[in-house]
């Protein structure tokens, strides 16, 4: 017979990891994260899109307006990986959707500064 309240491999009684509530910053960093993603894409498929359709000096005032909403949700996405380290400093809540959250946010941050670095090194080797 086994007893419910045994202390496990993670140290913690697994009734005890079952009741405990999710982490409200986790879940604010996961939707941040799902949102701040979904814009981010958005933002480079138009761009994007934009440059394919030919003249894309005719579009440089929509250009600005996406490189401000990008860099908005990019500084969003910034506070969701913050409070994805709150929420994995809990010890009283659950931190699944904190860790999950954290490295959405960590994603979109490394994944676009990685484009723009590599849009920069082709743009100035092309000249």
């Amino acid at each position: 017979m086994t007893d419910d309240d045994a202390i496990h491999d993670a140290g913690t009684p697994r009734q005890r990891a079952a009741r405990m509530p999710q982490s409200g910053h986790g879940i604010a960093s996961f939707v941040i994260a799902l949102v701040s993603g979904l814009v981010v894409l958005a933002s480079i498929t138009f761009s994007a899109l934009l440059v394919a359709s030919g003249n894309a000096e005719q579009h440089m005032p929509v250009f600005g307006l996406i490189g401000i909403v990008m860099c908005a949700f990019l500084a969003l996405s910034l506070v969701g990986l913050v409070l994805g380290f709150m929420a994995l400093r809990r010890q009283d809540r659950r931190r699944t959707f904190g860790a999950i959250g954290l490295g959405l946010n960590a994603l979109i941050l490394v994944g676009t500064t990685g484009l723009v670095l590599v849009g920069t090194f082709f743009s100035h080797s092309n000249s």
